[in-house]
């Protein structure tokens, strides 16, 4: 096929596009999963800068030989829809490399990003519908490798800034974590390919390249950004609904805690003139060491009484996960009524993590009512939450006081449990959720005669 270019020329022109794809896509990606994490590590960054030379060195070259064996011609498009799928392949790995996610996110997450480059690509179609450029004439070639390699991108690019500016990718990314994303719509972006192809030859029927109908495009496009607007405010609502659900019972747990903390002075001002006259008494007697006593014994009366809750509540302010706040304030009204000693301390705010927060809370959970089980009716029991929140990662960790020995070979095995026959389910849920995630460590130790579990999760987006 002569088109007025050698082979490594021809690479050369789909090396300078690859590289400027890999870097849209790397740009749609960065919208809808947020920010990369590890990005501070210069081994890491390194890593991903050659990984994506490499890949688009290998989209240039495969794409180079099959368009002069003609694979671009194979019927029904087939020989584009193999490599369109090849590409969106290569990208999910390189994804995985850079997120540590899921498989099913990173395969939404291509999914979404080649449907946005798409809405762009569409843009270019129309500066060039109805033509058929011949790469023999050297006037012609010109044209067409300006299109390809200027205005093909420029337009991509001018689609996805108000796609950045107005927070739009953002609602395309939590189609990413919806439960629902393994429904019709995941199902449908994931053959938009085959369906494109088929429609084009349904409507064209003529030996006519189906790249050059973008009314086809964007007819589906059009289609597929419908859908995900719809999605996207039927989870906004629902998201809602729960927002205020969460919000209702925090408040409700709220006024119980400042009633009790109410009750609690009470009873201390009712005293107050008891315990002063005792002091007046014996600071007139001279006796010092009896009188230090005496207030380092109304102190920590005050503190038993009121002072560990405002504690706490000041603590949860620094919570700003209203799942998450809502989980621990449940747990520390249901431990102060079963007599259990909870304490918790947020050193920094904590609004986010790499991690669904419905997980999140789920895991969180498993880990609150296994502590709280393990220390319920016994002596001087404790359960202490930290919650530590990083640049990098956010660290959480929940004790809980040791009356068991604990086989750590057998920890997080379904059944097995230190509490008896019965129990051992939700430290196995509990692992099978953090399977999802590889962007998450987790540890168990024995410290003080406290057991403790640890969860590391390495900062990135969330929802």
């Amino acid at each position: 096929m002569n088109i007025g270019m050698s082979f490594w020329e021809i690479v050369g022109v789909n090396m300078w596009s690859m590289c400027i794809t890999t870097l849209l896509l790397l740009w749609c990606s960065r919208m809808l999963l947020g920010r990369i994490p590890g990005t501070g590590n210069r081994g890491r960054m390194a890593g991903g800068i050659l990984l994506g030379l490499a890949m688009s060195f290998i989209w240039a070259f495969l794409g180079a030989v099959c368009y002069l064996k003609g694979v671009w011609r194979w019927p029904l498009g087939t020989g584009l829809i193999l490599w369109e799928y090849f590409q969106m392949f290569i990208w999910m790995l390189f994804l995985k490399f850079l997120y540590r996610l899921s498989w099913r996110r990173c395969w939404a997450s291509t999914l979404l990003a080649v449907f946005l480059t798409s809405l762009g690509n569409t843009m270019s179609n129309f500066l060039v519908i109805n033509r058929v450029f011949d790469l023999r004439v050297t006037e012609e070639l010109r044209h067409y490798l300006f299109w390809l390699m200027v205005l093909m991108p420029l337009c991509i690019f001018l689609f996805l800034v108000p796609v950045w500016r107005t927070g739009l990718g953002k609602l395309y990314g939590k189609w990413v974590i919806w439960d629902g994303a393994q429904g019709w719509l995941y199902f449908f972006l994931s053959l938009y390919p085959i369906f494109f192809r088929l429609l084009c030859w349904m409507v064209q029927k003529s030996q006519t390249d189906p790249n050059d109908n973008p009314m086809v495009s964007l007819l589906l496009l059009l289609l597929i950004h419908l859908a995900l607007i719809s999605r996207g405010r039927e989870e906004e609502q629902r998201k809602q609904i729960a927002q205020q659900e969460i919000s209702l019972r925090q408040q409700t747990v709220y006024i119980e805690q400042m009633e009790q903390m109410q009750t609690e002075i009470r009873r201390f001002r009712h005293d107050f003139k008891n315990l002063m006259a005792g002091m007046y008494f014996q600071a007139q007697e001279g006796e010092l060491e009896t009188l230090k006593s005496f207030i380092q014994d109304m102190t920590a009366d005050f503190d038993r009484q009121a002072g560990d809750r405002i504690r706490i509540m000041n603590q949860l302010a620094n919570v700003q996960v209203a799942e998450i706040k809502g989980l621990l304030l449940q747990h520390m009204t249901d431990m102060q009524k079963d007599g259990i000693r909870f304490e918790l301390e947020v050193m920094r705010p904590f609004s986010d993590v790499a991690m669904r927060r419905t997980d999140l809370t789920r895991c969180l959970g498993i880990l609150l009512d296994n502590a709280a089980e393990a220390v319920q009716g016994k002596k001087d029991g404790m359960v202490f939450v930290m919650i530590s929140s990083q640049k990098d990662c956010v660290t959480i960790r929940v004790k809980n006081t040791l009356y068991e020995i604990v086989d750590f070979g057998r920890l997080g095995s379904l059944g097995y449990s230190t509490k008896g026959h019965g129990h051992g389910i939700g430290l196995s849920n509990y692992r099978k959720i953090l399977e999802k995630y590889d962007a998450i460590l987790s540890a168990t130790s024995v410290e003080a005669g406290f057991f403790v579990q640890e969860l590391k999760i390495l900062q990135g987006c969330g929802t």
